[in-house]
């Protein structure tokens, strides 16, 4: 990608919304062979390496302005001709919008007869129920489809994370079995074995006769892990049954700090010493480095290395080129916000500091770059799907939007609650559109969209499902023996075909979205195969997307993102589903002509007149986002969260309540 310097700030209000409509969409089953993958997959072994960080101290942000129609300049393109004829049975007209500019805009909320818009919902369903019954038609929004994703990916990565942790596959990473052989060969009376022991029974994983012969040692180190709350208690989804509880509590114990250098050297000597063990062993950090990021401090096989024998951690982590100078079985990942946050506030963050402020003041002045860098994990891509939300510029469809102030704060918000929502899924993992010669169609021509148009966003999510399923499918013999989770038990579909399904949806969400704003398709060439069904798939959801279950589910959730250890620890809500309303109008015209009968030649394209042109309105459903600090450092739970979200009307009411 070619650099920009983007240096204006920016303001967090957010603008509300006129009167409107609702459009959305259902699961479509329709699956192309995970074999077709593998011929895909090379295209998108794609790199970055740029990132800047800077530590300015915060300044009054200038406020956002309209984009201006001058610097809007698409080319006309004859063949990007709009596959929906426009007009009656009989006089059908076609549309080429490839030189026009769509402008969007969210109107105030202006008086209380529109209180359906002004009420937080729990989730997407409840949300366009109630938009539907006041007679005002919903747009599916990013949210809306980020929120279909987050289903999804939740499921999937309490999935993969089940079955790391216990699997029957031959010579691959099966965490338990690879602590048990490594507890073979240390010494039973020993500290290391003690330490390491203590993760079976964190979670739940000895069994009654193993207790019996249970070290003594062990005692103190189970205890310390579980009586620090904000690592030990289950959060996100790993609530939802009592095995993932398990799994969340033995990998979490994995991750904290070993607590010498002496135990630390002691089980590296053993995981390094036996080839298939350290294969083993290397498979799993490989696994958790792509699903989520690479890591933010040193595995055992730093310590295994002979290179490194009488180097100092300090000495060894510099070497590696990681931030932290400690030792784990299974390390955290690193993320861009952490380290943002740490560089920004070392002694801790004042009373005024606005974190998300700061992530996105990084990111709008360029000293914060999201383009995915060298080795960089699945996080990393699903961020960097969400950075045209503060740099439209940065998506290849800005020369076709023109964008107002209220609109941009509004996609500033989206950015927010939807870097919170795909945090939270890697919460236990992160560190903290035949004519006739008749008269044109009488009526008037608005944008026709049907999903909110951020085409960058869906591709950047396409491929993001693209990545993870090249990941998964060499590293699990048999995807399709897997499924997803829901809180109510398994989904639907084998992981590998609801992997294949989401991948080609968001493909041909971008597809749908180039073509309703006239730009042609961003795709590499080979990037995807059968565009017209991919566009198919992703219509019939958007038609039928009020039924599909994953909307019905909680958007609410919270997720820690700074703590000063004993004092306080501040945390990033979604604390409900707002509505608001888009306008979208044409800035400049698009073009249209007859549809020609079957034989005859096509006629000119010519401009539509200015007063057949319409603007289009709709409800968009976005999260409203929240950032809190609460005393302490327990773990906010999502029921916690939802509990207080649903005794509290107000955002104002249940910020108040959660910092009380």
């Amino acid at each position: 990608m070619n650099p920009f310097d983007f240096g204006a700030d920016y303001t967090c209000g957010m603008g509300k919304g006129t009167k409107v409509a609702v459009v959305v969409t259902g699961l479509v089953v329709g699956v192309i062979a995970l074999a077709f993958f593998a011929k895909l997959a090379g295209l998108l072994d794609v790199t970055y390496t740029v990132e800047r960080e800077d530590i300015t101290p915060p300044k009054v942000e200038d406020l956002l302005a309209d984009d201006k129609l001058a610097d809007k300049n698409p080319s006309f393109d004859p063949a990007l001709i709009d596959s929906r004829p426009f007009g009656e049975p009989g006089n059908q007209w076609q549309i080429n919008a490839s030189a026009a500019v769509i402008r969007l805009d969210v109107p105030a909320i202006r008086d209380d007869s529109e209180e359906p818009l002004r009420r937080l919902y729990p989730n997407f369903a409840e949300a366009a129920k109630a938009m539907k019954a006041a007679g005002l038609p919903v747009l599916p929004s990013v949210n809306l489809i980020g929120g279909k994703a987050k289903q999804f990916d939740d499921g999937l990565y309490a999935a993969i994370d089940t079955w790391a942790v216990q699997n029957d596959e031959g010579g691959v990473r099966d965490v338990e079995k690879l602590v048990r052989q490594v507890l073979t060969e240390l010494n039973p009376g020993g500290e290391p074995y003690a330490w390491l022991w203590g993760s079976l029974e964190a979670g739940g994983l000895a069994s009654p006769d193993e207790h019996t012969r249970r070290p003594p040692l062990a005692e103190k180190y189970v205890a310390a892990f579980l009586a620090n709350e904000s690592a030990s208690t289950p959060v996100g989804f790993y609530v939802w049954n009592e095995n993932l509880q398990r799994v969340f509590r033995f990998l979490r114990y994995l991750q904290q700090p070993i607590p010498s250098r002496q135990l630390a050297d002691a089980i590296a000597r053993v995981v390094g010493a036996d080839p298939e063990w350290r294969s083993q062993y290397q498979r799993m950090l490989e696994l958790y480095a792509g699903m989520t990021n690479p890591f933010v401090a040193l595995n055992l096989l730093a310590l295994a290395d002979a290179a490194n024998v009488g180097k100092s951690l300090d000495e060894i982590a510099k070497a590696a080129g990681v931030r932290r100078a400690t030792v784990h079985f299974l390390p955290y990942s690193d993320n861009r916000e952490t380290a943002l946050f740490e560089r920004l506030y070392p002694t801790g963050a004042p009373a005024h500091a606005d974190l998300m402020r700061d992530f996105i003041r990084a990111i709008r002045g360029g000293t914060l770059e999201l383009t995915p860098r060298e080795g960089a994990g699945w996080y990393e891509y699903q961020i960097y799907a969400l950075e045209t939300f503060l740099l439209p510029e940065r998506g290849t469809e800005h020369a076709k939007l023109l964008l107002t102030k209220q609109y941009k704060l509004r996609m500033l918000e989206a950015f927010k609650a939807m870097v919170t929502k795909t945090r939270e899924t890697h919460i236990r993992q992160s560190d903290l559109a035949v004519g006739s010669a008749a008269a044109p169609p009488a009526e008037g021509l608005a944008p026709r969209l049907r999903c909110e148009p951020n085409p960058t966003y869906y591709l950047r999510i396409a491929r993001s499902y693209a990545f993870v399923q090249k990941l998964l499918l060499s590293q699990v013999q048999d995807l399709n023996a897997i499924r997803g989770a829901r809180e109510s038990g398994p989904r639907g579909l084998p992981l590998g075909d609801e992997l294949e399904h989401m991948r080609m949806l968001f493909y041909g969400l971008h597809l749908v979205s180039c073509e309703d704003i006239g730009m042609a398709a961003q795709t590499l060439p080979g990037e995807i195969d059968q565009p017209d069904y991919l566009r198919v798939l992703a219509s019939k959801w958007l038609e039928q997307w009020e039924s599909d279950v994953d909307l019905a589910a909680d958007t609410r959730v919270a997720v820690p993102v700074y703590v000063m250890p004993g004092e306080y620890t501040r945390f990033w809500c979604t604390v409900g589903v707002r509505a608001m309303k888009l306008t979208a109008s044409y800035a400049k015209a698009p073009t249209w002509r007859p549809m020609a009968a079957d034989g005859a030649p096509a006629a000119e394209w010519t401009a539509m007149e200015s007063w057949r042109m319409q603007a289009g309105n709709w409800i968009l459903l976005g999260d409203e986002f929240a950032e809190v600090e609460r005393q302490g450092d327990l773990p906010l739970t999502r029921k916690e969260l939802r509990d207080i979200c649903n005794h509290h009307g107000s955002k104002q009411a249940i910020i108040e309540a959660l910092q009380r």
